[in-house]
């Protein structure tokens, strides 16, 4: 779709067109009822912080689930396109899944600042509102709908990452220790493939387009996409530190004790 808007900044103006606030505002409600429903109707047998985390962890799962595996599909399905066609290939039935996320990520931010103000909550605030940004930048101007996709498979790992935090809240950590391994194992593979490695890839792309599309939008590739690697090498960090590999040092100093949540 070359229509010349990779020349200008977004107009979010777009933000009022039914083209997006109709689906918005549905997958909105739609993350809305899922968290009524968890909340409701499971972990009644926690009470207080650790039954919101549990709750909050399976609505995030929920999402991650559904985008990466949509998001994986597409790479598998539409390969030329995500690498070679990364710049003007759109379809309105593709824009949904970053839509679908900047709804849940609302969703995510309303939940966490009725429940906990902290230095965590300003941490994943900070990443919520740089996300739904950056796929602004993709849907308003109906251009990098490839790129968006890429920024997507990181959900990919979101799977195994929430699951983790899932058991370990659960206490199926101690319980089931083959299936944790294989948790972190796909944890950090995952984490390797589509975080580090989808964002170097997203970064490179940024640079070598960098005379075709707006500076506002290598801005955006290049050092949002730095912003974005540093703070998942931050996770990784902390990861590491939580299944003991930076010894007890790095577990005491690093990992965040948040119930467990890394």
């Amino acid at each position: 779709m070359e229509n010349g808007s990779h020349l200008y900044i977004p107009d979010v103006n777009r933000i009022f067109e039914p083209s997006f606030w109709i689906p918005f505002s549905l997958y909105f409600l739609a993350f809305q009822i899922i968290g009524y429903i968890v909340r409701h109707s499971f972990y009644k047998d926690y009470t207080g912080f650790k039954r919101y985390r549990l709750c909050n962890l399976t609505v995030c799962f929920i999402h991650s689930f559904i985008s990466g595996t949509w998001a994986f599909i597409f790479l598998i399905t539409h390969t030329y396109i995500f690498f070679f066609e990364t710049l003007h290939w759109y379809q309105e039935w593709a824009v949904q899944l970053p839509i679908l996320s900047m709804a849940y990520f609302c969703c995510d931010t309303i939940d966490m600042l009725r429940h906990e103000i902290s230095r965590w909550t300003i941490e994943l605030l900070l990443h919520h509102v740089a996300s739904v940004f950056v796929f602004s930048c993709s849907v308003l101007p109906q251009k990098f709908l490839p790129y968006a996709y890429g920024a997507l498979l990181m959900e990919v790992n979101s799977v195994f990452l929430h699951f983790r935090s899932l058991m370990q809240l659960t206490g199926a950590n101690k319980t089931k220790p083959s299936l944790l391994s294989f948790v972190r194992f796909m944890n950090m593979f995952t984490f390797i493939i589509f975080r580090f490695g989808i964002q170097s890839w997203q970064i490179t792309w940024a640079w070598i387009y960098r005379y075709r599309i707006h500076r506002f939008y290598v801005f955006i590739g290049i050092v949002g996409g730095s912003f974005f690697l540093i703070i998942n090498a931050i996770l990784f960090i902390r990861v590491l530190a939580s299944d003991g590999f930076l010894g007890e040092f790095g577990r005491k100093h690093t990992a965040i004790n948040r119930y467990t949540s890394f």
